[in-house]
Parts: C-alpha cells; structure tokens; sequence
C-alpha cells in the first residue's frame, strides 16, 4: 500500500510512461480479427484446390503462423501491461484516500 507521496509518484509516473506503449498494444490486439482476414485473403488467393483446401493452405501459410505468433506474444503483453497499470492506477487511487482522510 501508498503510504508516502515519492510511491504515489512511481506509480502516477508508470502509468504515463506506458501510455503509448499500452495504446498501441491494445490497437494492435484490437486490430486482430482485420489483419487475420487480410492475411488470410492473400493466402487463400494464392492457392488453390477446393474452397476448404485453399482455407486450410491459408491458416497454414508461413505469414499467417508468423502473425498468429507474434499476436499471442502481443496479447500476452498487452493483458501483463494492463494489469500493470491497473494496479498502479489503484495505488495512486489508494494514496488519493489517504491524504484526503489525512486532510480532514
């Protein structure tokens, strides 16, 4: 717990300097289900074969394994991050109530 402005400070000065970082991994997990299609657009026009031939030769395309990698790194991340700031978010949240308790 918050017992001393410098902590409420670390906290408050976390929080701002993950903010671009934290916006972009949120976009980039957000984006997903849009960068999943596309990749798998390009893929499945590449092959060829019945329509669930050239579905499964598109999930299994280098490109598409390399994306679906990279976003569960990313996810991964993104939730460790989140969870991050949300607890520094309470911290200072927690310091905010004990100095206005203190200030009564």
């Amino acid at each position: 717990m918050i017992s001393n402005v410098d902590a409420a400070e670390a906290a408050h000065n976390a929080l701002s300097e993950t903010d671009e970082e934290y916006g972009r991994l949120k976009a980039y997990v957000s984006l997903s289900a849009q960068y999943t299609k596309i990749i798998k657009a390009q893929n499945f026009l590449k092959s060829s074969g019945t329509v669930a031939e050239k579905e499964a030769t598109a999930f299994a395309s280098q490109d598409f394994i390399e994306y679906a990698t990279k976003l569960a790194d990313e996810t991964v991340e993104y939730h460790v991050l989140e969870a991050k700031r949300e607890t520094w978010q309470r911290e200072v949240d927690i310091w905010r109530t004990i100095s206005a308790n203190q200030r009564r």
